[in-house]
């Protein structure tokens, strides 16, 4: 996987004045790790808005300051403004090309469950994500979770099911429930079939929708 790269210069304007560089198009950055202090950048607005989206938090980022020092990172933070969806800040953590990371990386659904045929229920997906541990440019975009192995409602794909690249590890609970099948809602029944009552008895429904009758306690 090639890197995406994003050309910064030291960042020299710190606390309220950034917004001045905002209004210039210009955008704060930071990048901090282990082994170094947190550095602070500025780059194009439009240039970082770029990579992040192609980035995502899976894929590396080339941080190069001023055409010469250059990190590795992976987008930790975005900050936009709360009103406009503007961005405000962006935090890139350094790491180590050659060292294994804990990242989190999506879970796609795909296939058809043989499971919800007839109306027997749908496929309802518990988590969205799962953490591994991969080198940086091992991290797979997503983890896709084949549901036709969904053949009734007792089957379920369990975080230990999915299969996952060579060189990724998974690095949360193998027994963690990604998908099943969940079966149709059942409706509570108001009517009350003719003869289910005694001779004289009228049938209550409760508070609590617990059918009820005037018959005594016996």
């Amino acid at each position: 996987m090639e890197p995406i790269s994003l050309n910064t210069t030291e960042r020299t304007q710190l606390g309220k004045k950034v917004r001045s560089l905002r209004k210039e198009g210009i955008l704060p950055l930071h990048v901090y790790g282990p082994g170094i202090p947190s550095v602070s950048l500025q780059s194009e607005t439009v240039k970082v808005l770029k990579a992040i989206q192609s980035a995502g938090r899976t894929n590396p980022v080339k941080i190069i300051v001023n055409d010469s020092q250059e990190y590795t990172t992976l987008v930790r933070n975005v900050d936009q403004h709360p009103a406009t969806g503007e961005l405000q800040h962006v935090d890139f953590l350094k790491v180590d090309e050659n060292k294994a990371i804990e990242v989190e990386v999506p879970v796609v659904l795909e296939g058809d469950a043989p499971g919800i045929r007839g109306g027997a229920g749908t496929v309802t997906q518990a988590i969205y994500a799962v953490n591994v541990l991969s080198k940086p440019f091992s991290v797979p975009n997503e983890i896709v979770a084949d549901v036709s192995v969904l053949i009734d409602l007792e089957t379920y794909i369990k975080s230990s099911d999915l299969i996952l690249p060579e060189g990724v590890e998974l690095a949360g609970d193998p027994d963690t429930s990604v998908a099943w099948i969940q079966p149709p809602r059942v409706q509570e029944e108001t009517d009350i079939a003719e003869g289910e009552l005694g001779e004289g008895e009228t049938a209550v429904i409760g508070d609590e929708g617990e059918d009820e009758s005037n018959e005594e306690p016996k």
